[in-house]
């Protein structure tokens, strides 16, 4: 195998794509896009830099037509933003001219996306799995919570009864307790995607009718967060196996339910391994946000103080060979890995 530290110097150079998402006022999802959107892309462009490549910005629609019109200048890859604000139609865009044009798009391609970003059929598929989800039940439930099929970031999620009809979303029991990231990534040194800490919300006032809302995530205020250092076996062996279902080979994670009860509420959970004991899967992101102090970040972080973790080796060396290091860079960095035989 080629060192790390080799494997880092061949990426060097390489010129990326940031392809982000340029829409009107009126769009679905504006208000909370604004929000990120000058996080998200300095973030990635901070992790172009810091991996010693060669950034190429561009919005959707120029690439769009610089793709049709053969004018597009040479790159190596894609980094794809074209989330999170659009319904699903259109978010497979990108890494579909990305295949049609030979170039390999970062997070995932196009099948990955619309089999996970469809709440309905992502669920059927981690129920089939053998994974649970929590029960669909009548509209006219208190006790339920309405989530659009299509839609990213929380965007028109709704606790209680839902007062119409709406094939747009799923209508599920909901499920007391707290929400549980679980962030998955491409390992260097095992040649597959690999699950980093599993994160979990807790908000202080400990209530567990709290769910990690869209207004919640705007603001990031009113919780603490607590990371499983390790993970059971059989809980990994199950969440790898579903990841590798739907095709991901670079970076995600699944957002799940962890019913309440009284551990949950004791700091000591965090020494205990994470198993699939009252987990509800809820869904998995194939194109997730990433930025300073969010899931992705904190599990990253978690890693270094568990020199037992399958991740320690790769993260420890990328943040002792990059000045500054960040979890977009080590992200994008594992990514190319992933996606280049040769590394």
């Amino acid at each position: 195998m080629i060192p790390f530290a080799e494997a880092i110097k061949r990426i060097k150079g390489k010129t990326i794509a940031l392809v982000y998402i340029f829409e009107g006022e009126d769009a679905t999802g504006f208000d909370h896009f604004l929000t990120w959107r000058d996080h998200i892309i300095s973030g990635w462009l901070k992790a172009i830099y810091e991996i010693q490549c060669v950034p190429y910005i561009v919005d959707v629609r120029t690439f769009i037509q610089k793709a049709s019109n053969y004018t597009l200048p040479h790159i190596d890859y894609v980094i794809n933003l074209n989330s999170g604000c659009y319904q699903l139609s259109t978010m497979s865009l990108i890494p579909s001219v990305c295949s049609f044009l030979g170039i390999p798009c970062i997070p995932c391609d196009a099948v990955s996306i619309v089999t996970t970003e469809n709440k309905m059929l992502s669920n059927y598929i981690a129920k089939g799995f053998g994974i649970t989800i929590p029960q669909k039940i009548q509209n006219t439930n208190e006790k339920g919570i309405f989530r659009p099929i299509n839609l990213g970031n929380s965007i028109g999620v709704k606790v209680g009864i839902f007062d119409k009809t709406d094939d747009t979303g799923i209508y599920q029991e909901f499920i007391p307790g707290f929400d549980v990231t679980i962030p998955f990534a491409y390992n260097y040194y095992t040649k597959s995607v690999d699950i980093l800490p599993p994160i979990m919300y807790i908000p202080n006032s400990l209530n567990p009718n709290w769910f990690y809302d869209e207004k919640t995530k705007e603001q990031d205020s009113d919780l603490t967060t607590a990371a499983f250092l390790e993970i059971d076996r059989e809980a990994k062996e199950q969440i790898t196996g579903l990841i590798g279902i739907f095709g991901i080979k670079t970076y995600g994670r699944i957002d799940a339910r962890l019913r309440y009860n009284e551990k949950v509420l004791s700091k000591e959970i965090v020494n205990n391994p994470f198993t699939l004991k009252d987990l509800f899967f809820i869904e998995i992101n194939s194109m997730p946000t990433v930025e300073s102090e969010d899931g992705l970040d904190l599990s990253y972080n978690a890693v270094l103080h568990n020199s037992n973790h399958s991740f320690y080796q790769h993260v420890n060396e990328y943040v002792n060979l990059i000045e500054n290091a960040s979890i977009n860079g080590f992200l994008l960095s594992s990514s190319i890995m992933a996606l280049t035989s040769k590394y």
